[in-house]
């Protein structure tokens, strides 16, 4: 036996002559702390083995779970993109939806997935498009609220669907482009503006008003006869912005 203090056989620390009380008292709780690690790393080992076993387990659960087979049917007349991922934290990463297949316009797919694992979220093309291209964003994000940015017109899990049929009934309206905000917006203040100047008369070719209580606006209305539609404004635009088709330049 070597004293572990003074490094001498013959006796352990406790009855070495040559350690003070302070010194043994220190010993012990050096002795104490190491005892406690070596007790902690012994029982992460076991959580880590435990927790290793269990998830191995559940990925052999995962894996004889049974496929499910479902038609997609898509009536309208825009393509959708079909995007999966998981319907459970624990089964993976539920932030993250990738592209899975896609259905034409009058079209239908048959697609497979496990119905307990699987959350499906089907988007129009327009929604996820790479501007230049002819393919969907192979990703989209989902939030902490399991929301998405693009609108949607079947987002489901999948354990919670009854049926192997899905149909999309949605309507879906594209989002409009700036420029088609833009015209909207003018096509609106012209229409309005014509309806103010047929209410007050207008004025004549002189410019003075027709109506004599409205002199003190003669000069706007003299302007809204300078603002004219550029002739390639279409009926659809006008279709587009909500204002009536027969609208025309004052003149």
């Amino acid at each position: 036996m070597v004293c572990s203090h003074c490094h001498q056989s013959g006796h352990t620390y406790r009855t070495c002559p040559t350690i003070t009380v302070e010194e043994k008292k220190a010993k012990e709780e050096e002795i104490k702390k190491k005892a406690e690690e070596r007790a902690q790393r012994r029982e992460q080992r076991i959580q880590r083995n435990a927790e290793r076993q269990r998830v191995q387990t559940e990925f052999q659960r995962r894996q004889n779970l049974p496929i499910s087979k479902y038609t997609v049917s898509n009536p309208m007349d825009y393509e959708v993109v079909i995007y999966w991922t998981f319907s459970k934290p624990e089964y993976g990463n539920i932030y993250l939806a990738r592209v899975f297949s896609y259905c034409g316009p009058h079209s239908s797919v048959t697609i497979s997935c496990k119905k307990e694992l699987h959350r499906l979220i089907m988007i129009p093309f327009l929604e996820v498009t790479i501007p230049g291209r002819v393919d969907a964003l192979q990703t989209i994000q989902i939030n902490e609220n399991g929301e998405i940015q693009q609108q949607t017109v079947f987002d489901m899990k999948m354990e919670e669907y009854d049926g192997t049929e899905i149909i999309i009934e949605k309507e879906y309206i594209p989002p409009k482009s700036e420029i088609d905000l833009w015209k909207e917006c003018a096509l609106k203040s012209k229409f309005l503006l014509d309806q103010i100047y047929k209410l007050t008369g207008g004025v004549d070719k002189d410019g003075n008003v027709t109506k004599e209580e409205f002199e003190n606006i003669a000069p706007m209305l003299d302007m809204i006869q300078d603002i004219s539609i550029p002739s390639s404004c279409t009926e659809i635009d006008k279709e587009r912005a909500g204002v009536p088709s027969g609208l025309t330049n004052i003149t």
